[in-house]
């Protein structure tokens, strides 16, 4: 099995993109940024790259911001644990920075984000692991190598924000926050998606009738259609 957790408002509680921009940001980026986003007028890369180019804060000083609300989800170890002993793949996907994601995450978690540079500002890039086309979408491209990487065919999404829709509705599972954008999107649309408030819910959830989830079609098959 694979299972991909969105990062900010999901293993954190706090969103740590948005503690930045609240900090840093001179401008309303809620309404100037999100209405853009929402309307798809830009793609989360662009949504990152604009936001991050207006911080002048380098990592040290971000860092010394975020800590006091970098605290991870409840049993999130727990899940960790459960899936290094089910053999099941585990990876963080995120619209985030690797300079705050690498810091929080406990050591040797695998993650896929956005790469970034400070020189007085920050330049958001997509890695090049990842190839990403017109009009592709980020999760979906990093699940959709991990698939062909691992071979696994049956896979789980945690997360929590509009911009993890698209990629949990092509999942066999979905878990959001509960109360938060990706908990009601599935709620609107009739995608199955079970809410959950600790990470021991999940691992609760997934070690029930074995390595295979269940009770879901693939919500993207049957479904139109920031943290």
């Amino acid at each position: 099995m694979l299972i991909l957790s969105d990062f900010d408002g999901t293993i954190t509680c706090a969103d740590l993109t948005n503690e930045v921009w609240d900090a840093h940001l001179r401008y309303d980026w809620r309404q100037e940024l999100l209405t853009l986003s929402a309307s798809g007028q830009i793609t989360p890369f662009e949504l990152l790259r604009r936001g991050y180019a207006d911080v002048d804060r380098p990592a040290d000083e971000l860092l010394a911001l975020l800590r006091p609300h970098a605290g991870l989800r409840p049993g999130f170890e727990e899940l960790l644990s459960l899936c290094a002993r089910r053999g099941w793949v585990f990876h963080v996907v995120s619209h985030g920075l690797p300079f705050y994601i690498r810091e929080f995450l406990p050591p040797d978690t695998a993650f896929s984000c956005f790469d970034a540079v400070f020189d007085g500002r920050w330049r958001v890039t997509v890695p090049e692991a990842v190839q990403l086309g017109p009009g592709d979408d980020f999760k979906i491209r990093v699940l959709d190598q991990l698939k062909a990487a691992t071979g696994e065919a049956a896979t789980v999404y945690i997360g929590d924000g509009r911009l993890d829709y698209p990629a949990a509705r092509r999942c066999d599972r979905v878990f959001a926050v509960r109360g938060s954008a990706l908990d009601v999107l599935c709620a609107r649309d009739g995608v199955p998606c079970t809410p959950f408030d600790s990470f021991t819910e999940v691992c609760a959830a997934l070690d029930v009738g074995g390595d295979r989830p269940s009770g879901a079609a693939r919500a993207g098959e049957r479904s139109p259609g920031r943290g």
